[in-house]
């Protein structure tokens, strides 16, 4: 469908009437000025400041919704009818629940809200194929989501509410069908998220099915804020999620009678994203006397009035199980999850990595507990994929995009891949944008006293799988000073590095770099490129067994890769080892990373047979007699095949 196009005068003067709209009053009902009301939101008062991309949106979306209601040929329902039909919706396919209780009711686990979105405006489609919301609103149920994020925007996030009735409607259904079961749980509140500036767009919600919607005090005057929420829960009986992002909009959305505030980690107005944000907001919650955690029924208004209780939500950015834990820690009681879910190749699978009940979390780490404890073969499957050898962005973000835990960047001096330290910054600033942050990624790891180094390892393995679900980006160096390695840690910004000489166990300790190391272990052919090798002494049991015994607990994880005799420089051989050395490391309960020869033809082998923690390629996805260069349609071959062999290893556990 052809949408109109605006200018960006239609688009100021459309935000301004917005701002100009409504009746301005202070919360005892006085007068107030629109100044006033307004002067939290960016760039207010200011004609010449450039519209943030989240200030097109929402003027778009006002414009469009302007046009909607003029239109004679195709006029629109009513508000009135729009509520009447959310009436008949509710009495034929059941009542709204109540979004609040549904959060509280999850304690102590912390509540998730799984997010579905078919595009986003700075990364675009989310997946090559068509989706069903419906679909995957019940994988997300199933999988112990008690909230569903719908994206309803069309434009930019090209969904639409066809999508939000869908999700309504089939985890409707599927909760009616286990109501009998013991694993019975009610149906997940449906949030329509999108762009909503008018109580029009809440009654469609409710039309469509929805529980609940999102309302943006980033582009909300106080006084329209304040309506909105009232026309939410008096008229549609819906609880709103509010969003705030800074200090001075949780002063709105208290003044306006929030209950349920959802802090978005990310600026929408300049796209940065500060995981601490939620942190800072709970902070300021607890100074002003304000309680909100999790388990707690009691709270108090900003004003000291009519007591009622506040809940703490965390939006944006969050992807594994100790970003949860981490804002559990300071009361937080829903984290909304949207992206890395709906990239995921196993969507329950990646929900239950999230450990939303704290005593999965606890044993997470336990020795005792799955993927090999030290006391058993790891079977935890494949978990991180790395494409290295990579030279640009644009490389870069195919191999993001196709789902790549880590990004590889050569700067050993012989390698075909190496790249300049303006060539790696560029890269690692587009990963970063990519997985929406400004920093480096900090890997957690609780120290333990007295622990071996295979247990260790097994720590730190599940550590990088949770830090490595958004993309981090590693340094490949091979018998470069350790000082040197650490400059240019810091000039780029690395997330890791990878050890690829002969430097030894102990030089892999995080502690030389100030970032964690990967330790290249070279599996030696015995023979030149082309030469048919010499016989096999040691069986792969012992050779697995000597490199364990050489395995310290400093590096983050061990990397296996080919090496040919005689040859000084280990890694991009594009051939090959044996993978029962591999297999049987694992058996001993190492997780380990393959490399070497590996190619889109023979990842689902390799996956399948080995079942190795990770898997790493360079020239394998390259252009042919190009190093360096990615041949993109191989990249996601290569990516999509090892996801769907882990997938289908899986099953045999």
């Amino acid at each position: 469908m052809d949408r109109p196009q605006y200018s960006d005068e239609q688009l100021r003067t459309a935000l301004n009437n917005f701002y100009h709209g409504g009746t301005a009053a202070t919360a005892d009902g006085a007068p107030s000025s629109i100044d006033a009301c307004c002067n939290h939101i960016y760039g207010y008062n200011n004609p010449n400041h450039e519209l943030s991309m989240l200030q097109k949106i929402t003027a778009t979306t006002i414009l469009d919704y302007e046009s909607k209601l003029l239109n004679q040929d195709q006029p629109p329902p009513s508000i009135d009818e729009l509520l009447q039909q959310a009436k008949i919706f509710h009495d034929t396919h059941g009542p709204i629940v109540p979004f609040q209780q549904i959060i509280q009711d999850c304690t102590p686990s912390m509540a998730l809200a799984a997010e579905f979105k078919r595009a986003s405006p700075s990364k675009g489609d989310i997946a090559s194929h068509p989706l069903d919301a419906g679909e995957q609103a019940c994988l997300y149920y199933g999988a112990g989501a008690c909230v569903i994020s719908v994206l309803t925007e069309g434009r930019w996030f090209k969904g639409s509410l066809d999508d939000l009735r869908s999700a309504r409607l089939q985890t409707t259904a599927a909760a009616n069908a286990n109501v009998s079961s013991s694993s019975y749980h009610r149906r997940p509140a449906i949030l329509r998220k999108d762009f909503i500036t008018s109580p029009y767009q809440i009654a469609e919600a409710a039309a469509y099915g929805a529980d609940t919607i999102l309302l943006i005090v980033a582009t909300t005057p106080s006084h329209i804020l304040r309506e909105l929420i009232t026309f939410a829960r008096e008229t549609c009986h819906m609880e709103p999620l509010v969003e705030v992002h800074a200090i001075v909009e949780l002063d709105v959305a208290l003044e306006a009678g929030a209950r349920v505030i959802g802090v978005n980690n990310r600026n929408l107005h300049t796209f940065q994203l500060d995981l601490g944000q939620t942190e800072k907001i709970a902070m300021e919650l607890t100074k002003r006397g304000l309680s909100f955690h999790h388990d707690d029924n009691s709270s108090t208004t900003s004003s000291g009035g009519d007591s009622h209780r506040i809940s703490l939500c965390a939006l944006s950015g969050m992807s594994s199980a100790q970003d949860v834990d981490r804002y559990r820690k300071v009361g937080v009681g829903m984290c909304l999850i949207g992206e890395s879910l709906m990239r995921a190749s196993d969507p329950p699978l990646a929900i239950r990595g999230l450990c939303l009940d704290p005593k999965d979390y606890e044993g997470l780490y336990s020795l005792n507990g799955g993927g090999g404890g030290g006391s058993g073969a790891y079977t935890g499957g494949t978990k991180i994929i790395k494409v290295c050898g990579i030279t640009n962005p644009t490389d870069a973000l195919v191999a993001c995009r196709a789902g790549a835990n880590l990004i590889g960047v050569i700067f050993a001096e012989k390698s075909k891949r190496k790249v300049s330290i303006d060539q790696a910054t560029e890269i690692v600033n587009a990963v970063r944008k990519f997985g929406e942050r400004s920093d480096r990624v900090a890997i957690q790891l609780e120290e333990e006293a007295n622990t071996s180094a295979l247990s260790t390892l097994i720590r730190k393995a599940r550590a990088l799988e949770q830090a490595s679900r958004v993309p981090l980006v590693v340094g490949v160096f091979q018998n470069q000073p350790l000082d040197a390695i650490k400059d240019i840690v810091e000039q780029c910004g690395l997330d890791m590095v990878q050890l690829h000489g002969s430097e030894g166990m102990a030089a892999a300790n995080s502690k030389n770099f100030g970032v964690p190391a990967l330790r290249v272990v070279d599996i030696e052919l015995g023979c030149h490129a082309g030469g048919e090798g010499e016989k096999q002494i040691l069986s792969s049991s012992d050779k697995a067994s000597a490199i364990l015994n050489k395995v310290t607990s400093d590096p983050m994880a061990i990397l296996l890769d080919t090496s040919i005799k005689g040859e000084a420089s280990g890694g991009g051989t594009g051939m090959t080892f044996d993978w029962t050395i591999a297999e049987a490391m694992q058996n001993m309960g190492v997780p380990v990373i393959i490399a070497g020869g590996l190619t889109p033809e023979n990842i689902a082998s390799a996956v399948g047979n080995v079942r190795p923690w990770g898997v790493d390629v360079a020239g394998g996805v390259e252009v042919i007699a190009s190093p360096g260069v990615k041949d993109h349609e191989k990249v996601e071959q290569f990516v999509g095949g090892a996801k769907l062999a882990a997938v289908e290893a899986s099953k045999g556990f």
